[in-house]
């Protein structure tokens, strides 16, 4: 096949790919809520078929469920913004469910253009749509009690100042 044909091929099949491939969602969007990590993804489905997803505790991957507030999905939904691509809703992410009342699942969406903007969205318990999940990237990192280090230097200094004392000792 002529060179410059295969050139233009693909020219022709990158330009068009490539676009397409943008909008497409990243896979995992990595968050941090106070010292906790977490992966957050999407999956499609509906509160019934899907009820174990839909806690804050293991099996659970919603660490923001049970807030009744929404301040913790809305923290997550903020770090997330647009990484996830579209929700239920036009011009908005998937839904961030926290509590569920007699209308249905109650969310928080995030909006994908405008950083401050968030719509909270009651979902019915059989609808299928976009939601949010995360699974936590490991334990917290052990803290060291402050005075630790302070006594782990004292006792450095004071094997130091021995083992001078017992060098200049055996000078002749």
């Amino acid at each position: 096949m002529n060179s410059r044909l295969s050139a233009a091929l693909f020219t022709a099949s990158a330009s068009l790919a490539l676009p397409l491939l943008s909008a497409l969602p990243a896979a995992a969007v990595t968050v941090t809520i106070g010292v906790n990590s977490y992966d957050v993804t999407v999956f499609t489905g509906s509160y019934n078929s899907n009820t174990s997803l839909f806690q804050s505790l293991s099996p659970g991957q919603m660490p923001w469920w049970g807030d009744t507030t929404g301040d913790t999905a809305s923290a997550f939904a903020t770090q997330v913004f647009n990484q996830l691509g579209s929700g239920p809703t036009s011009g908005y992410g998937p839904v961030f469910a926290y509590d569920i009342d007699a209308g249905g699942v109650v969310g928080i969406t995030q909006s994908l253009t405008h950083l401050p903007s968030q719509n909270v969205e009651t979902i019915g318990l059989n609808d299928s749509v976009a939601y949010a999940i995360a699974t936590p990237l490991g334990p917290p990192p052990n803290q060291v009690p402050a005075p630790l280090p302070v006594f782990g230097a004292m006792a450095a200094f004071g094997c130091s100042r021995k083992l001078r004392k017992r060098i200049c000792g055996r000078k002749p």
